[in-house]
Order: C-alpha cells, then sequence, then structure tokens
C-alpha cells in the first residue's frame, strides 16, 4: 500500500484473498490460515452489525495452486447488502492498516479478531513465506510489526494518565514517531508515541534521562508498555542535584 493512500475510497467490493508465497506450506498451515481468515471476517462481521453471530456467508470463489492464493466472496442474501459485505472487507482493511502503523485497536475488532490476524502474520515469522492480504488488487504485507503490536494491544487492558522515568533512546520514525524509555534498574523499555512535530525537542533529550507523561498502557499486572506522549521533561544532571546538606537544608533539618 502506498503510504498516504486511504484504504476506504474505493467503491463498493465484495472479496478479498489470502496470498502465501513459499514452497514449504504444509496442509496443516494451509488450513489454519482458512481458518483464521474465516474467524477474523466474522468477528468482524458480528461486531459491526452488533449481533451475536456473524450475518455474511462466505465462498471460495478462486484458489491457485502452487502458493496459494485464496480469494473469499462474500455471498448477497436477502437481508444482506453488496454494499455490507463491502464494509466488513474494508473494515478489515483498515483495521489491519491501523494496526501496522501503531499499536491500537481498530474499531469493530475483538480480540479474537485480533488473534486470528497475528496468526496470519506468523506464518512469515521465519520468513519461509510472504503472507498478503489483497483488497481489490491492493495488497497489505503481513509482517513482524503487526505481531508486536498485536501483543502490545492484547496484553494492555488498561490506559490512565501517568509518567515513565528513564533513559531516552531508540528514536524510530519509519512508522508512526516512536521513542523508547529504558528503566534504569530493570533495563525494561517503554514504547514512547509521539506527534511528529515535537521530534527536534525529542532529539536534545537522546541518552538522557527524562520524565515522559500521558495515557500510559498498562498490562492487568501494572506493567507499563506504552505511553502516547504529551510532555516530556529532563532530569537534573547529577552534577546539578542538591548535596545532602543542601537537601537537609531544603527540608528545614539541622547540620
Amino acid at each position: 500500500m502506498t503510504k498516504g493512500e486511504s484504504p476506504i475510497s474505493r467503491e463498493t467490493i465484495k472479496s478479498l484473498t489470502l496470498d502465501i508465497e513459499g514452497s514449504l506450506l504444509s496442509f496443516d498451515k494451509f488450513i489454519k490460515a482458512q481458518e483464521q481468515l474465516a474467524i477474523l471476517l466474522h468477528e468482524v462481521d458480528k461486531t459491526l452489525a452488533n449481533k451475536n453471530r456473524p450475518l455474511i456467508n462466505w465462498r471460495i470463489s478462486q484458489i491457485h495452486s502452487g502458493s496459494i492464493h485464496l480469494t473469499l466472496e462474500g455471498m448477497p442474501q436477502d437481508q444482506i447488502t453488496p454494499s455490507q459485505i463491502s464494509e466488513v472487507i474494508k473494515t478489515v482493511e483498515r483495521g489491519i492498516v491501523t494496526i501496522l502503523e501503531h499499536p491500537i485497536r481498530p474499531k469493530y475488532f475483538s480480540d479474537r479478531a485480533l488473534e486470528s490476524v497475528r496468526a496470519l502474520a506468523i506464518l512469515k515469522k521465519r520468513d519461509e513465506f510472504m503472507v498478503q492480504l489483497g483488497f481489490d488488487s491492493r495488497c497489505i504485507d503481513l509482517n513482524q510489526a503487526l505481531i508486536a503490536n498485536v501483543d502490545e494491544i492484547i496484553g494492555g487492558k488498561y490506559q490512565s494518565f501517568g509518567t515513565v522515568e528513564g533513559v531516552l533512546k531508540a528514536i524510530d520514525v519509519s512508522r508512526q514517531p516512536i521513542f523508547r524509555v529504558y528503566n534504569l534498574l530493570t533495563n525494561k523499555s517503554v514504547k514512547c508515541y509521539f506527534e511528529p512535530n515535537l521530534l527536534d525537542n525529542i532529539k536534545e533529550y537522546l541518552e538522557k534521562r527524562v520524565s515522559v507523561s500521558g495515557i500510559v498502557t498498562s498490562r492487568e499486572d501494572g506493567e507499563k508498555i506504552g505511553i502516547k506522549v504529551e510532555s516530556i521533561a529532563l532530569f537534573s544532571e547529577e552534577k546539578d542535584l542538591p548535596s545532602i546538606e543542601e537537601m537537609i537544608g531544603i527540608l528545614g533539618g539541622n547540620s
């Protein structure tokens, strides 16, 4: 997909294609890929329709041997219009693009839908295959960034305003602008997502100890795994910190 293109600007579409390029795809993996694609479509369908079960039936309209090219087509029925089928497919496409760019749960994507996307992408984990989903001749590569971001979305159950402290390292602007803050004691890092206009300021803090404030995403056990940056402040250098004697004076003690 070309950067900047909108995945929702096209007219009604009714099919999508799973492409798996590679010579060593086992039958079991092929069956699993079909199952996970079906789960993804069904989960988005029923969530989009706000129903307990999916509304749309899908059929295999094309399949090519060698490398796998499996096309599924939604079947219009009495109460199912082509536009409803198209909306499910476009929602799947929008969601996958969102996940590839940053670890944010797309609208209408349940945990099970996210797990299915991850299962499709993980076929490529050892670089044995190229795995893509095609939407109306437009292909999206299901790569390792998708796996990492799904893990972060599912792992992060709680969001609240808070701070992250540590050494700022590893600025990356290849997709969603991000840097990492490393805890000095544990050496664990937290991903910090920031707006592009903050880049010049953030560069000045590279390899320095900072305090980052914003919306923190945490696991159930309280571990912080991500933060959407609202502000960032530099800690004082050690030489600038008050001495013990000065601290006693600040706190009103006797020397």
